[in-house]
């Protein structure tokens, strides 16, 4: 073979790996894309249900003073009947050791989400071993939380609020 056969063979060759890396390049964007737009969603569900139950209480108990240890009580009651979930200060030490490394400060405002509970809710997640989903039931500030994160950029984010602002 001449030496200009060769080097086109070389280049022909070179131009079809870069073609090739393009393309996984492209592919593996697309799918972290969808991943997060999955997730994104996910926890824009859990966030409008828990906002929908928090509603629920608030119509409930408008007429209760908090002041009062009776009407507490029942403000209580029917925060247990609405709300779905455990409080996390109720649950395993795993739970709460996962509601700290994901940056969850206060974990005595936030109930943990079982798959019973999602389901209840109306809301088809498969929940990952060691994966759990957190919210705050909030009108102002009503936050969801998934343990295990979401990487982007060297940097994981935990937060429904974190997570909406992350951008490809």
């Amino acid at each position: 073979m001449g030496t200009k056969k060769v080097l086109t063979l070389i280049l022909g060759i070179i131009v079809i790996i870069a073609i090739a890396v393009a393309v996984v390049i492209f592919m593996g964007r697309l799918w972290q894309k969808e991943t997060l737009e999955d997730l994104r969603t996910n926890l824009l569900l859990i966030q409008g249900k828990a906002r929908s139950y928090t509603e629920n209480v608030s119509v409930e108990t408008a007429n209760l003073d908090k002041d009062k240890e009776e009407e507490n009580n029942k403000i209580e009651e029917v925060k247990g009947q609405k709300l779905k979930g455990t409080a996390v200060e109720n649950c395993s030490e795993e739970i709460q050791n996962a509601a700290k490394e994901a940056h969850v400060e206060d974990v005595s405002e936030f109930y943990y989400l079982s798959q019973e509970d999602l389901n209840e809710m109306g809301i088809n997640i498969n929940v990952e071993k060691d994966t759990y989903y957190l919210v705050k039931y909030d009108f102002k500030d009503t936050e969801v939380v998934y343990t295990k994160g979401y990487k982007y950029n060297n940097q994981i984010y935990y937060k429904l609020s974190e997570i909406e602002n992350i951008e490809f």
